[in-house]
């Protein structure tokens, strides 16, 4: 028979109660504050669990959301707890490669064979519901029973299922390191120095290289010079490598096209935000891309940067029609590179530079700029910008090798 507080419990609620004064929490969930009390004061868990709530907080606008974010980190929390007997704040490199291998196969009791209510209602009073395991057989790709009891052997959980504990991860230490509750990132060190620990099989993507997004890039900047049609295809596919946007964010649609105020200035940072999206996309706007936005605005007598509720076009026609299709952004950006490609070869630039242009394109630019900042932006920050739901589906796209 385990320790009390060797026995994984839950110990989060509804997205709701995230937000609650802990006193309430612990009024309405006393077995919580009882499991706590029971680990010892050198591992500081109130400190762990006051953190990952108000970390929590924060992801709690939809259930699905906040319950993979939750269901990560409590699992965390846990594992270092109870098998490395120390703070989760406190975790090396070496403690989270450990976490991961853990996760890859889980002790027996970690593991349900269906999932099951975390707490048990008596009048307002929460339990713990005894049967309730962190993990369960929709974690894993194939399980064994044995005399009514779920067994790890060959226990192998859904490669999303380990793409996502390393993002929510991530994102967490991130949020500790912003609120000065811990030194480093953890999951950041471990990625390197244990690359095999952390592999996971992934899809090829396609993208292009830093040196062959520069080369491309500064080509479209010759040809921009002078060039109305030239300014526009740069400032279309450095939207694409900087602001990670498709051709729909740039088109007209049911008549609404995207007009300069979607840039806002904002205690001192410029933002894009794009309000026809659903949800709204906020992208942070660096000086990467700022430079381009002067120049394609200057180049169509705009003042340098857009002023408030500046009601003109991002697009036109060349004969000044508000707004462009999707298809012709991209006709756009096909032209130009075509007219790359004829530079390049009389050049002559190799063969394979000359193929790539050929089938390059705007999806081709957002997946290799998204690539590029995913070595120096957090897995849920890239999210935000990319506009996707899932962080399994960021991660595994733009953050494993």
């Amino acid at each position: 028979m385990l320790e009390p507080n060797r026995i994984p419990q839950p110990l989060f609620a509804s997205p709701q109660s995230m937000i609650w004064p802990e006193d309430e929490y612990f009024a309405a969930y006393p077995c919580v504050r009882s499991y706590l009390n029971g680990f010892p004061v050198r591992l500081y868990v109130g400190k762990d669990f006051r953190s990952a709530r108000h970390y929590l907080s924060l992801h709690n606008h939809t259930q699905g959301t906040y319950g993979n974010y939750r269901g990560f980190i409590e699992r965390l929390l846990l594992w270092s707890w109870i098998f490395r007997e120390k703070s989760a704040l406190e975790l090396k490199r070496e403690d989270f490669v450990e976490f991961v291998n853990f996760c890859k196969s889980p002790a027996s009791d970690w593991v349900g064979d269906v999932p099951r209510r975390r707490f048990i209602g008596n009048e307002g009073l929460w339990s713990f519901n005894p049967d309730w395991r962190p993990l369960d057989v929709r974690s894993q790709t194939r399980c064994q029973f044995t005399e009514g009891e779920f067994q790890t052997v060959g226990y192998k959980p859904f490669t999303s299922t380990l793409r996502q504990l390393l993002s929510i991860c991530s994102s967490f230490y991130n949020f500790l390191h912003r609120e000065g509750l811990a030194a480093a990132n953890p999951v950041v060190a471990a990625r390197p120095q244990h690359g095999r620990a952390l592999h996971f099989d992934h899809p090829t993507r396609n993208v292009i290289s830093a040196q062959h997004v520069s080369l491309i890039m500064h080509h479209l900047e010759l040809n921009a010079a002078g060039s109305l049609d030239g300014e526009r295809a740069l400032f279309i596919v450095a939207a694409a490598v900087y602001l990670y946007l498709r051709p729909s964010d740039l088109a007209t649609a049911n008549e609404a096209f995207p007009t300069m105020d979607a840039f806002r200035l904002e205690h001192g940072n410029w933002w894009l935000v794009l309000d026809a999206r659903n949800p709204p996309l906020r992208i942070p706007v660096g000086q990467d891309f700022l430079q381009y936005l002067v120049r394609y605005r200057v180049s169509r007598g705009l003042s340098p940067l857009p002023e408030i509720n500046e009601q003109v076009p991002l697009l036109e026609t060349v004969h000044g029609r508000s707004g462009l299709s999707a298809r012709r952004i991209k006709e756009i950006v096909k032209t130009a590179l075509a007219e790359i490609h004829r530079k390049l070869k009389c050049d002559g630039h190799s063969d394979a530079e000359l193929e790539l242009l050929k089938t390059v394109s705007l999806r081709w630019f957002r997946d290799s700029g998204a690539k590029l900042d995913a070595r120096v932006r957090a897995p849920a920050d890239l999210q935000k910008s990319l506009g996707n739901v899932s962080l399994s589906y960021v991660y595994g796209r733009y953050y494993a090798e």
